[in-house]
């Protein structure tokens, strides 16, 4: 399997199971530390928000920017930041204290991902880029397995701050993988104008469909993220370990349908396989306004998940192929974009919805703008680069 990953990329695949192992440690379980800090489920969203602001706001740069800076030292520079502020909130005290941290925590993946995107697409071909894609995006989930689990055990054993201090130290150790990375050359000339370029008729179009879908989507997962921990704590008194478990669940199946999700696309057709995997998400989240056993959620949050989690190969792979290989980070930085902007909604939507109305208010409403996705995917286009030359 792995025997496709140049060393580049075998690189980049330890530095993202360890930086994803950090950040799945504290991310899923995050809206308790605020709760445990006094942030009721309105700050508690408003925390959690202005950090994918922060993020937002940082990914367009990165990814127009990312080639001429380096993206080896973006890898780096994030695996730094992230690592610096962990143990800083590994003291915090109030959730006032939290936010400006968690906003710098936030904006790490803006650094992070634009370069990870790009570096993937550097190092592969257009016809085994959606199968590198599957390969590399085993990390994160391959990491969340492990680290929700013990996520979980540390909050209800030590607390919080033990929590933060493995995070800061897994960081500190995924600096090694990213200093053996070889520095490569920008993909063509990535310093005339990529932000100026993105606005040509050709290519707005296709990145606003992309843009818009990765909005609905993420508002729509986002959402869901922040209110599960509450809900199932409020619902059902479930303890930390077991709200993991939601969490756990999620990574593990992702974990084992990447790679196959990535040859599914190459052989059907990357649109086809989009809309055929997300057409049943609306209905897996709504469903959980007419089901009463936490266990029967476990497995609807799950597949819900895991089928999203499928579509990413070929999403990544389609929007790639959609522009000129000079325009691919700033293709990815808009696209990013997108997702975090749709992060930073869902929360404060679920949020609103949770405490102005019912408590299973929030799963109808993610469904609904599901739903509202997958319409507006079927404006997604098999576009592929004319050979060059």
């Amino acid at each position: 399997m792995f025997s496709t990953l140049n060393r580049n990329l075998k690189y980049l695949f330890i530095l993202n199971t360890a930086f994803g192992f950090s950040v799945q440690l504290i991310s899923p379980l995050f809206p308790l530390f605020l709760a445990g800090l006094g942030a009721t489920a309105a700050e508690n969203a408003w925390v959690i928000s202005l950090g994918g602001l922060a993020a937002t706001s940082l990914m367009l740069p990165a990814g127009v920017f990312l080639d001429r800076i380096g993206r080896r030292v973006l890898l780096i520079s994030s695996a730094v930041v992230n690592m610096v502020t962990i143990f800083m909130m590994s003291n915090a005290n109030t959730w006032q204290e939290v936010l400006p941290l968690y906003m710098v925590y936030s904006a790490t993946g803006a650094l992070f991902m634009p370069a990870r995107m790009a570096m993937i697409t550097a190092n592969s071909t257009q016809d085994n880029r959606a199968s590198v894609f599957g390969i590399m995006n085993t990390s994160w989930p391959m990491a969340g397995v492990v680290s929700t689990l013990i996520s979980g055990y540390l909050i209800e054993t030590t607390g919080w701050k033990q929590v933060f201090l493995v995070g800061a130290a897994i960081n500190a150790v995924s600096i090694l993988p990213a200093l053996r990375i070889e520095r490569q050359e920008p993909m063509t000339d990535s310093t005339g104008g990529g932000f100026r370029e993105i606005f040509n008729p050709d290519i707005a179009p296709v990145l606003l469909t992309f843009f818009v879908y990765g909005i609905l989507m993420t508002t729509a997962m986002g959402g869901m993220n922040l209110i599960i921990p509450l809900f199932l704590k409020s619902r059902f008194a479930l303890t930390a370990s077991q709200i993991a478990l939601f969490f756990t669940a999620q990574n593990l199946l992702s974990l084992v349908t990447q790679i196959p999700s990535g040859k599914i696309a190459e052989r059907f057709g990357m649109k086809r396989t989009v809309l055929t995997l997300i057409v049943m998400i609306p209905f897996l989240f709504a469903s959980w306004h007419f089901v009463s056993d936490w266990r029967l959620m476990l497995v609807l949050n799950s597949l819900a998940f895991g089928l999203w989690s499928m579509t990413w190969p070929a999403t990544l792979t389609l929007l790639s192929s959609s522009v000129p290989d000079e325009l691919v980070g700033a293709a990815f930085g808009v696209n990013i974009t997108g997702n975090r902007l749709g992060f930073t909604l869902g929360p404060l939507i679920t949020s609103y919805f949770y405490i102005n109305y019912f408590q299973t208010a929030p799963f109808l409403v993610s469904g609904a703008i599901c739903l509202l996705a997958v319409m507006f995917a079927f404006r997604l286009k098999d576009i592929v680069k004319e050979p060059s030359g």
